[in-house]
């Protein structure tokens, strides 16, 4: 058998450079599953290891970039440590923003920070487009600076438009359009922190989205929301401190599950329910949850449970005074409630119709808690 000769002298010299002419014209991130993006303020090495570099002046035109030269199959931006500047895009809704599927915007943990520059009203992060999904936002933090982007309104009359002030928010299309006939999907949030929001922390629409493990702080509307579903808020950490709307919640969206997260509502909190499911969605699972209320606190309701078919079970309940029990209402029916501890709280059950399917409860620790019937203005 004949072998086959080495390329060795002028031929090895010749064939490597043919191969660093070739490599040079490749642009590499266009190849590459992960592409680097450090900030203004990451270290020197950061810089020196990163595909782009922000100047700390809009730095979503970076991270734009960034998922851009992403491969068609997708790959990860990876946001190395530093404070990274965001400002609107015009004709936008962010912000960074993700039009494309198969991208994942992962961080360095607290050490990776998006904030919204002052007067920019507008969301940090928003996912958009016909079918878009398969995103995942991880280890990072977005601050949205409420303080100074306060002034976002929108149009109550239009579907979605006053809810474009978020700090992570995942939706089909505009709320003006142009049509997107296909929702966003599997849009997983997970082990982020995010704060200082003006309406929305987390407000996913579509199905399949999954909020998880994540430390979030006050807002202006809902802490987390997800609608359409099916859905999975679990593992999170609700911090309340200020003026909050609704803690955990879902809003025209079936088959979702809120279990183990955690609602905080310490000094000066000012809060109207700790969890929610829409009226006349189906099949809620709202489970293993702790809500405590610190005693001045301005209370609200514990839960707000609108929605049929729903479990409620092996959840604590704590308010903090004796003399004001705060409300655990539920307003639709083939709802159990059970194996609960409840401190100070007080379940309000609809007088059911026999037409209907009643609300069972039962086995139940409560504490100083009660349970009263209120009129039940839904049809038979």
């Amino acid at each position: 058998m004949k072998s086959t000769p080495l390329v060795t002298g002028k031929s090895a010299a010749l064939l490597l450079a043919v191969c660093a002419a070739i490599s040079s014209t490749v642009d590499r991130t266009a190849l590459a599953a992960t592409v680097r993006v450090a900030a203004k303020d990451s270290s020197a090495a950061s810089k020196a290891a990163a595909d782009f570099v922000a100047d700390g002046t809009g730095d979503q035109e970076q991270v734009m970039a960034a998922i851009r030269a992403l491969p068609e199959a997708g790959g990860t931006v990876l946001l190395l440590e530093g404070t990274y500047d965001i400002r609107r895009v015009d004709g936008t809704l962010g912000g960074v923003t993700i039009d494309r599927s198969r991208v994942v915007l992962a961080g360095q943990g607290a050490a990776t920070v998006l904030r919204l520059a002052a007067e920019q009203n507008t969301n940090v992060v928003r996912i958009i487009g016909s079918g878009v999904g398969d995103i995942t936002i991880r280890d990072l933090t977005v601050d949205a600076n409420r303080d100074q982007n306060a002034a976002g309104t929108g149009d109550p009359n239009i579907s979605h438009d006053r809810f474009e002030f978020c700090g992570i928010k995942a939706f089909r299309q505009a709320p003006r359009g142009p049509t997107a006939p296909v929702d966003t999907h599997d849009v997983t949030v997970r082990n982020c922190a995010v704060k200082n929001v003006h309406r929305l922390n987390i407000m996913l629409e579509g199905p399949n989205m999954r909020v998880l493990d994540n430390v979030l702080g006050n807002a202006g509307s809902d802490s987390v929301e997800i609608l359409t579903g099916p859905g999975i808020i679990r593992g999170n950490y609700v911090r309340i401190t200020g003026r909050t709307h609704v803690a955990i919640g879902s809003d025209r969206g079936n088959s979702i599950i809120m279990v183990g997260n955690i609602v905080d509502v310490r000094k000066k909190g000012d809060w109207d329910i700790g969890f929610r499911s829409w009226a006349d969605s189906q099949r809620h699972v709202i489970s293993n949850n702790i809500l405590t209320v610190a005693p001045d606190a301005r209370c609200g309701l514990a839960m707000d449970v609108r929605g049929n078919g729903a479990a409620v079970t092996g959840n604590t309940i704590q308010g903090a005074d004796s003399g004001k029990r705060i409300g655990l209402k539920v307003e639709g029916t083939g709802t159990i409630i059970s194996g609960n501890f409840l401190q100070h709280v007080e379940i309000c059950v609809p007088a059911t119709s026999v037409k209907r399917t009643p609300v069972v409860i039962g086995q139940n620790v409560m504490e100083n808690s009660t349970m009263v019937h209120i009129e039940d203005t839904s049809p038979p």
